[in-house]
């Protein structure tokens, strides 16, 4: 390539490398010790797994908010922080998780805008998006929606939207978050809540009767993000139903994406392995009980509390 273009080729700016799916399901670890292997290779650089060829994502990458596609690349991870709908996946943390005896690799699942056109199909809910799976129109002719999960360098499959909001509230990286949860008085409407985690989560890895036993906790505070007139948002009673059924939601959605790790894809990518480790005096006992193979026999226990609030500018005094 550099006899070709007359100039030396250089990786120091380098800011995502994406594999197809067809070759990431063929294994990718020689590719991944090579690339961080590079001095010029950062290892914030993020990794995307197209659904199409890498060379289509590419060309079909615009950014009408952007004039440097560059520049897009760099920020658009950001938006895990705000929605958790994708996540921050880099080869830094891409090579320790396939080198770790207690974790497995994941990369952001991206793909081709393929509604080209608008058919008033706005139906999909946000529990089954990921990308080239959405409804969404833009002049963006790619999507990043999603995680493609590996078990070592190969990819197994993929979580949607809100199964990736759970890997991002498990592994602390998501800031603020919306969810939808059914209204009580009007069971055809439902209620936006803006969620805000407010202290770290609590993960507790137990060995029960050789298997293990997970327990995670999580607190939120919660804000009504879409009001009408005549609500009774301020109402003590009204809050404290919309609180329990917040946590009835998050509870029930935790805990199928964590069976659907565990039974389905049989891979932790949720680095419970490192707290499990305490259970163990020596390396050597961690290395013999072999995490990854036990993962699968998991139990979980998922515990929220949520105190929802009125609006942002609506509140009691």
């Amino acid at each position: 390539m550099n006899s070709y273009m007359a100039k030396e080729l250089s990786l120091s700016h380098c800011r995502l490398v994406i594999f197809s799916e067809k070759v990431a399901y063929d294994g990718i670890s020689n590719e991944i010790y090579t690339l961080i292997n590079d001095p010029q290779v950062r290892p914030s650089t993020n990794i995307i797994v197209c659904k199409n060829e890498a060379k289509d994502y590419i060309k079909n990458t615009e950014s009408p908010l952007e004039n440097l596609i560059t520049k897009n690349y760099q920020i658009f991870p950001s938006s895990s922080k705000y929605t958790g709908y994708i996540y921050d996946a880099t080869l830094g943390d891409f090579l320790n998780q396939l080198s770790s005896p207690t974790s497995e690799p994941i990369a952001i699942l991206g793909g081709l805008n393929t509604n080209a056109k608008d058919t008033g199909d706005n139906s999909t809910e946000v529990a089954n998006i990921k990308s080239t799976n959405t409804s969404f129109l833009g002049e963006n002719g790619t999507e990043n929606l999603g995680i493609a999960v590996f078990k070592g360098d190969k990819v197994i499959g993929e979580l949607t939207a809100l199964e990736t909001l759970c890997l991002s509230i498990i592994k602390k990286q998501v800031n603020s978050f919306l969810i939808q949860i059914p209204n009580s008085s009007v069971p055809t409407e439902k209620d936006d809540i803006m969620l805000y985690p407010v202290k770290k989560n609590m993960v507790n890895v137990q060995i029960v009767n050789g298997s293990p036993y997970i327990t995670i906790k999580a607190d939120f505070i919660g804000r009504v993000y879409s009001m009408k007139e005549n609500s009774k948002y301020l109402d003590d009673e009204v809050l404290k139903d919309l609180s329990s059924q917040v946590n009835s939601y998050l509870q029930k959605i935790l805990t199928e994406y964590l069976y659907k790790t565990s039974l389905e894809f049989k891979s932790d990518i949720n680095d419970f392995g490192n707290y499990a480790s305490r259970n163990f005096l020596t390396i050597k006992e961690m290395q013999e009980y072999n995490w990854k193979a036990n993962y699968p026999n998991s139990t979980f226990k998922v515990e929220i509390n949520t105190i929802v609030k009125s609006g942002f500018l609506v509140t009691e005094t």
